[in-house]
């Protein structure tokens, strides 16, 4: 994440739980969404482009393993590999984007894509 403080920049929430991966190959290198917006999640397409947020560069294990669990909810502590935040994570989203000190200018975000203090996207 860029120029901006990474603990106050709130993705969107594509969907509340993992992906699950398989056919990842040792040593390949990924590019995790973490701003919400990618449309092949939990993958970046480069729709961050244009907010404060940058894709994670993640290099596949050395240990293979069938199936990855990856972050989708984009608020794990432990990226991108899931670690249970989506669960309960529901209410919270929706206080922290009704309480969000913007939400007087989330009917008009302009060219914005997502409010970033609280993960609003309009017309989602």
């Amino acid at each position: 994440m860029s120029d901006h403080n990474a603990a106050t920049l709130k993705p969107h929430v594509p969907t509340y739980g993992p992906c699950s991966i398989r056919d990842l190959k040792p040593g390949e290198v990924k590019l995790w969404c973490t701003c919400g917006l990618s449309q092949k999640q939990p993958w970046c397409d480069g729709s961050h482009k244009g907010t404060s947020f940058l894709p994670l560069k993640w290099t596949v294990p050395e240990r293979a393993q069938t199936v990855y669990l990856i972050c989708a909810c984009k608020y794990t502590k432990r990226p991108p590999i899931c670690d249970a935040t989506h669960i309960g994570l529901t209410c919270s989203i929706h206080e922290q984007i009704e309480g969000c000190p913007l939400k007087q200018e989330h009917s008009d975000l302009g060219d914005r894509k997502l409010c970033e203090q609280c993960g609003f996207v309009p017309d989602w």
